[in-house]
């Protein structure tokens, strides 16, 4: 037995003309997400909203932008003038092209700022982001201006108001069974964007670390991980560099230390006998943070394999500081002497 929805075919039918076609409500919404990735980003917060907008923003909104801009038209077949190429596309097709177009001009878009300048700092998340997102609101602008020029009845709209009143037909009439079945899709839709997110929102511990190296200058002013020196003067500043690039789950309190060791051999390992602290210094890095420290030492020991140790703690570091309890450790052999 055919059911007959409550809602009257002509107030349904004056929903659809209406306000969602005056106005492009699906580029609204497309703004909105744009706006609440961004803000999102800047609160700097790992919460579902986040992670939703940001899957958004790269999974769907380049490709339906540039949809949208192609295809202004009402969904259905068409023809364009002087040539019977098909302009008019149904919800499915845009939908299928909208993830598609995405997924191959991310990497694109993303690569020409690259080579453009666009993205001096790398492909770090805010600004890979930032790049997508002038893409989608530019030719989303564009794709509004194009179909708002179109005849009202010819421009494409999502039909919102159909899906409500189908929705509230599923829940508000037919029997229990069906209702219940309704309710429960629905619960069953929104449950799964919500383990999706926490999902994604949960960092996976295991996978994180940090890169702690060394490094010198070479005659051109780049650094390079070589060139180390092997001979100092005691009291003789020298100058290195060292370098953190963080791959956490979450900023980290870095301190560094560097000490000057005398070390012997014993037993077949090496035991300190006498130690010098030469630099410490503390860094903060954010999650995909790179930072490089130029600084100087002057070694205060005289002596032939000595040791010069370089110490990274997470967080404060001891007064006395080792390779039993320094989360990264570097070291260089050097011979230090005196002033002729």
């Amino acid at each position: 037995m055919r059911r007959e929805s409550r809602f009257p075919a002509d107030r349904r039918e004056s929903g659809r003309n209406g306000i969602e076609r005056e106005i492009p409500l699906d580029l609204v919404g497309v703004g909105a997400v744009l706006a609440a990735t961004f803000l999102s980003l800047s609160l700097g917060a790992g919460s579902f909203v986040r992670v939703v907008a940001s899957v958004v923003t790269l999974c769907v909104l380049p490709g339906y932008v540039t949809v949208a801009l192609l295809f202004p038209h009402v969904g259905g077949e068409g023809t364009s003038r002087g040539s019977g190429s098909k302009t008019r596309i149904s919800l499915r097709e845009r939908g299928a092209l909208s993830f598609g177009l995405s997924v191959a001009l991310v990497p694109l878009v993303a690569l020409l700022g690259s080579a453009a300048g666009w993205l001096s700092q790398g492909f770090t998340a805010r600004g890979t982001f930032a790049l997508i997102g002038a893409y989608v609101a530019v030719v989303g602008l564009l794709a509004a201006y194009r179909r708002l020029r179109l005849p009202v009845a010819e421009r494409f709209f999502l039909p919102i108001g159909a899906w409500t009143s189908e929705l509230l037909d599923g829940v508000s009439t037919g029997s229990r069974a069906e209702r219940a079945l309704t309710i429960g899709l629905v619960c069953s839709i929104l449950l799964a964007i919500g383990a999706f997110g926490f999902a994604a929102a949960t960092p996976v511990q295991g996978e994180t670390y940090t890169d702690f190296h060394l490094l010198t200058t070479d005659e051109s002013g780049e650094y390079v991980s070589s060139g180390y020196p092997d001979s100092l003067t005691r009291g003789e500043s020298t100058e290195l560099s060292w370098g953190i690039r963080s791959y956490e789950a979450e900023p980290v309190d870095y301190t560094v230390v560097a000490t000057l060791e005398r070390v012997v051999e014993t037993d077949g390992s090496l035991t300190r006998t006498e130690t010098a602290e030469l630099y410490r210094a503390n860094a903060t890095l954010a999650p995909g943070d790179h930072e490089i420290v130029d600084h100087e030492i002057a070694p205060p020991l005289v002596g032939e394999d000595l040791r010069i140790a370089y110490y990274l703690y997470r967080g404060d570091a001891p007064e006395t500081p080792s390779e039993e309890t320094a989360y990264r450790h570097l070291r260089v052999w050097v011979d230090v002497g005196v002033n002729a």
